[in-house]
């Protein structure tokens, strides 16, 4: 209690100058692990999923008059956070971190580069093929269908997710490897027969279920699908690329129009290298016939063909082609 009245009777200095920690709080703080001495620098053998989530490591200081404008309404309202709380001296004292590229670096690109590994295949081949076998004994002990399809451009999955690189991955959690979520299948299937079949609405509403516009337009209850959709899973380690976009309208306000004389900014995401081999599957979820299944089948292989999955299918990502050879190797190892 001494102590403490001795400390506010100084000014909140202790005797012999010496400043309270709220007061010598100057040193920048890296939004990493306190830590981050002992983290590893490469990922190796490990998860690389895990590795691209968690262990981003290229953040730099920057220099108070590099200060950008698009970061300071969210360093502003930490300050403000900070002087309602300790004060203006220790809100004043907030680092700006960035991952902004300069002439001589590109933090983003390197780390993705490095990520990528020069096009070395990722993942564990052991694991990845017991994980298909295991998945087409799954399939056809419920009476389901599977086949392998292969990748006939580059494959993006994931892109929305946050990330400090601007651009995020689907990566399979335990296997470490990009998949397409069982989920994501579903709905690409659903907008290609929408497309090409108008016809068969009360099969599709029956295979697949009513979703969100149908129930709002027809007032009727929801309604699960005959169908369940698993995940694509590689059955093969794929080989990852870094690919680039180059917006060239960003930043642009009323008064500043877009044009084609702006600079493009590059924008720089990861891919699944083309050849990549992915097993897909559906088994039954409700009173659903072999026909049935079947038709999903060429629905699916037709959505593959021409729309492509996961992001960026306008632009020509996610194509897919049947790989029979795979698919009767694979059908071989799970004594099917």
């Amino acid at each position: 209690m001494n102590a403490r009245r001795e400390i506010r009777q100084h000014g909140g200095r202790r005797e012999g100058g010496e400043k309270t920690r709220r007061e010598t709080r100057k040193e920048p703080l890296l939004p990493l692990y306190r830590f981050e001495g002992a983290l590893p620098k490469e990922c190796g053998d490990g998860n690389l999923g895990l590795w691209f989530d968690k262990f981003f490591d290229r953040w730099r200081l920057l220099e108070p008059s590099a200060q950008q404008e698009e970061r300071q309404q969210g360093r502003q309202q930490q300050q403000e956070r900070l002087r309602r709380s300790e004060g203006a001296e220790a809100a004043s004292a907030i680092p700006s971190w960035t991952t902004q590229a300069t002439r001589d670096d590109n933090p983003k690109l390197d780390w993705l580069t490095k990520l990528a590994q020069g096009g070395t295949p990722v993942g564990w081949e052991d694991l990845l093929r017991e994980s298909a076998v295991r998945m087409v004994r799954l399939v056809e002990a419920h009476g389901g269908r599977w086949r392998v399809f292969r990748t006939t451009s580059r494959f993006v999955t994931g892109l929305g997710r946050r990330h400090p690189v601007e651009n995020g991955f689907a990566w399979h959690s335990t296997l470490g490897v990009p998949y397409l979520p069982g989920s994501s299948v579903k709905g690409m299937v659903r907008a290609w027969t929408r497309l090409v079949a108008p016809e068969d609405g009360e099969r599709m509403r029956r295979l697949f279920g009513r979703d969100a516009d149908e129930r709002s337009e027809g007032g009727q209850e929801s309604q699960q699908g005959a169908v369940a959709f698993l995940d694509a899973i590689p059955c093969r380690p794929p080989r990852l690329a870094v690919d680039v976009m180059t917006p060239h309208y960003a930043n642009w306000t009323e008064d500043d129009p877009p044009g084609d004389w702006r600079s493009p900014v590059p924008v720089f995401f990861l891919t699944t290298e083309q050849g990549a081999r992915f097993l897909f599957g559906v088994i039954p979820a409700g009173n659903v016939s072999g026909e049935d299944l079947d038709r999903v089948m060429d629905w699916l292989a037709g959505a593959l063909d021409w729309a492509g999955a996961g992001a960026k299918t306008a632009s020509g990502y996610g194509r897919m082609a049947p790989d029979e050879a795979v698919e009767a190797e694979l059908r071989k190892k799970a004594g099917v």
